[in-house]
């Protein structure tokens, strides 16, 4: 289990800042203006009373209390996104970008920094500080991919009645495994074998990810002689490398009959936040179908889906 430890200063300051904000309507100053825009109003008119929300000044204390607890935090996790999005921002392009006042996002700013989740640069941007990054460590290395990415699939197979997947690189076997798979209610759909590692460089899924490994690794990859599932084929360097140098020019892989007899595969890549290749997202589809399958719109949705997969693996870039 992972527990966030937050100093008692920034606990305290966040309470004073809430109960002084003067954008918080829970806090005093939006009372004030609450009772007097009350007072112009009786003046003005004498209309039946008609049933209303109670005030702040009428809510009892412990709710009062979290309205401004809740404000604060809110714009705190906001600002934490934004170190992490927007690194090196100044304060001024911060506030511009939260539509905050620039004297609310400096006192947060300084409250940040006393328990190191923020950090000055020497130009007077500002980026996450250490326990930013030992938190987003830790949790980086539990990533849950098949369940961040079964979603994606079902809607995948269900809008396309195709054989959806996910497959991760092991990069240090230089490998693949299919993590998951979504099926189609179609009665002609594959059955996937799932966490099994397979050769890297045969299959779109596969060479979609050899393609963003640097050139040692793509050797190393291809010397190892894996043949192909179907036909028992050895790789053939010179075609394996001007295959990877389309599938970089294009953003996808195609591929026929390299793992499944009479399919096609078509894959995507994703990346985690260092733009380091993570895994790809595909169909299987019978070659048959993909005669007359709506290409462009498979490729397009396949595209969307691993910009969204790498947003949240947190690829700025993928913004």
């Amino acid at each position: 289990m992972i527990s966030l430890r937050v100093g008692s200063n920034f606990v305290n300051a966040c309470k004073a800042r809430a109960r002084d904000n003067p954008y918080n309507a829970g806090g005093e100053k939006g009372e004030e203006n609450m009772k007097e825009n009350g007072r112009r109003g009786s003046k003005a008119t004498h209309a039946p009373a008609v049933q209303s929300e109670p005030s702040a000044a009428e809510m009892p204390a412990s709710a009062d209390m979290n309205m401004k607890e809740t404000g604060t935090v809110r714009r705190v996790l906001l600002l934490l996104r934004c170190l992490a999005d927007y690194p090196g921002e100044s304060s001024q392009r911060i506030a511009q970008r939260l539509n905050l006042p620039r004297s609310s996002v400096h006192r947060l700013l300084a409250m940040l920094r006393e328990d190191d989740y923020a950090a000055n640069e020497s130009d007077g941007g500002f980026t996450a500080g250490t326990e930013l990054y030992r938190i987003a460590g830790k949790l980086s290395a539990q990533m849950p991919y098949r369940q961040l990415v079964e979603p994606y699939l079902q809607t995948l197979s269900a809008r396309f009645q195709e054989t959806s997947l996910l497959t991760l690189l092991a990069r240090r076997q230089l490998k693949m495994f299919h993590a998951a798979s979504g099926s189609p209610a179609n009665p002609m759909r594959y059955n996937v074998t799932l966490n099994s590692l397979e050769p890297i460089v045969w299959g779109s899924t596969g060479r979609t990810l050899l393609a963003h490994l640097d050139d040692a690794e793509i050797h190393a990859a291809i010397v190892r002689g894996d043949r192909s599932p179907v036909l028992g084929l050895v790789p053939d360097e010179v075609e394996i490398r001007v295959a990877l140098e389309e599938i970089r020019r294009d953003g996808y892989a195609i591929t026929h009959g390299h793992r499944t007899a009479n399919a096609v595969g078509v894959a995507v890549p994703f990346f985690d936040a260092q733009g380091e290749i993570t895994g790809s997202v595909g169909f299987l589809i019978p070659e048959f179908r993909w005669v007359t399958a709506p290409r462009e719109e498979i490729i397009q949705a396949l595209r969307d889906t691993a910009t969204a997969i790498s947003r949240q693996l947190g690829l700025a870039a993928a913004d």
